[in-house]
């Protein structure tokens, strides 16, 4: 079973000031401010649609802006483990308000799937609004974006399986 912490209200304050928590199977725990996330590669999707899981438009935006999953894994010292392990890792982010999105170590290293995980601090030129931001993670790669679109993302916890 995965587990992640429930939010509490320093946590909530936590992610309104755009911090993001990284915290498991690491070699480096850490927390991110969002200017250290800014500091990362910066990966642009141009025009973009986020669906529901049937097909029923969510949200679209002309770019999203942000650093990619692995580039923030990778800076906790993800890939530095032996890769007999990270093939036992999955990763899960989840939300203000719960909801969670998992990904293999396979898809994210091993697949297309993992250039277009984002955590996204920026959406048409502007950091995000409060109704989805700072922070939120899109999983570009997937053939529906809306099932692995999280607003308001707190954390993201890698578990070894």
């Amino acid at each position: 079973m995965i587990h992640i912490p429930c939010t509490s209200d320093a946590a909530a304050a936590q992610l309104m000031s755009g911090r993001l928590a990284l915290t498991g199977h690491l070699p480096r725990p850490h927390e991110f401010e969002l200017d250290e996330l800014i500091r990362l590669p910066r990966h642009e999707l141009g025009e973009t649609q986020v669906n529901c899981f049937t097909g029923r438009p969510v949200v679209s935006a002309q770019s999203y802006a942000g650093a990619r999953l692995v580039d923030v894994l990778d800076a906790s010292g993800f890939s530095s483990q032996p890769r007999s392990r990270l093939k036992r890792c999955v990763v899960v982010a989840r939300s203000l308000d719960g909801y969670q999105a998992i990904f293999s170590w396979n898809e994210l290293y091993n697949a297309t799937i993992g250039d277009a995980a984002l955590i996204v601090y920026e959406r048409d030129g502007r950091p995000l609004t409060d109704q989805v931001g700072p922070l939120s993670l899109l999983s570009a790669g997937d053939r529906q974006l809306g099932p692995r679109h999280l607003r308001h993302l707190q954390a993201v916890h890698v578990q070894l399986i």
